[in-house]
C-alpha cells in the first residue's frame, strides 16, 4: 500500500489530493508483502488529508491577511502559466527612463567590447596565439550573455518584473541564461589555470 500525494502548486488556490494504491497480491507476489498494515492505511489517509487541509487553510489565511502594500515579501504572479515574473516592481517614469538608459548602455557596451576582442584576434596575426583563443572564448561567452540574456532582463525589469514573452521562451531564456553564464565562468576558470 502506497500513499501518493499531489498538489497543483499555485499559492492562492492550493488543492491537494491523496490516494492509496494497493500494490499487493498478484501472480508475482504470492505472500502479499505490504509495508503498511491494512488498518493503518485509512488512518494515514486521514492524517495526510488533515495536513493538506491545514496547509491550504494556512495559505489562504496568509493571502487574506497580507496586503500587497505593506508586505515585505515579493508578490508571486503567474503570467501565461509562467512564474518568471516573481517580483512586481513599481518605478516612476523618471526612474524607468534612467534605469532603461543605464541598462541599454551596459548591454551595448558589453556587445561592442566583446565584438572588438573577437574581431581583433581574428584579424591581427600577432594576436593569433593559443592563450588568446581562451580570451576569445570568454568574449564569445560574454557576447552570448549580452545578446541572449541582458535585453530580456532589462525589458522585464522596466515593465515591473512581469514576464511577457510566453512560457516557452521563459524556459528557453532560463536555459540560455544558465548555459551562457556557466560558459563564461568556465572560460575564466580555464584562463586562470593557463
Amino acid at each position: 500500500m502506497v500513499v501518493v500525494g499531489a498538489s497543483n502548486g499555485s499559492f492562492g488556490n492550493m488543492r491537494s489530493s491523496f490516494m492509496i494504491e494497493d500494490r499487493t497480491g498478484g501472480a508475482g507476489d504470492p505472500g502479499g508483502n505490504t509495508m503498511i498494515s491494512e488498518g493503518l492505511g485509512p488512518r494515514l489517509l486521514k492524517i495526510a488529508q488533515g495536513a493538506a487541509e491545514a496547509a491550504a487553510a494556512a495559505a489562504a489565511e496568509a493571502v487574506a491577511t497580507t496586503s500587497p502594500s505593506t508586505s515585505s515579501q515579493p508578490q508571486v504572479m503567474e503570467i501565461n502559466g509562467t512564474r518568471c515574473g516573481e517580483q512586481i516592481l513599481g518605478y516612476g517614469q523618471f526612474e524607468k527612463v534612467l534605469i532603461g538608459a543605464v541598462l541599454t548602455m551596459l548591454t551595448l557596451s558589453t556587445i561592442c567590447g566583446n565584438m572588438l576582442v573577437v574581431i581583433s584576434v581574428c584579424f591581427v596575426k600577432k594576436l593569433r596565439q593559443p592563450s588568446n583563443y581562451l580570451i576569445v572564448s570568454l568574449a564569445v561567452a560574454d557576447l552570448s550573455v549580452a545578446l541572449a540574456v541582458m535585453p530580456f532582463v532589462s525589458i522585464t525589469d522596466l515593465i515591473g518584473g512581469q514576464w511577457i514573452f510566453g512560457q516557452f521562451f521563459c524556459n528557453v531564456f532560463i536555459a540560455m541564461d544558465v548555459m551562457c553564464c556557466t560558459a563564461s565562468i568556465m572560460s575564466l576558470c580555464v584562463i586562470s589555470i593557463d
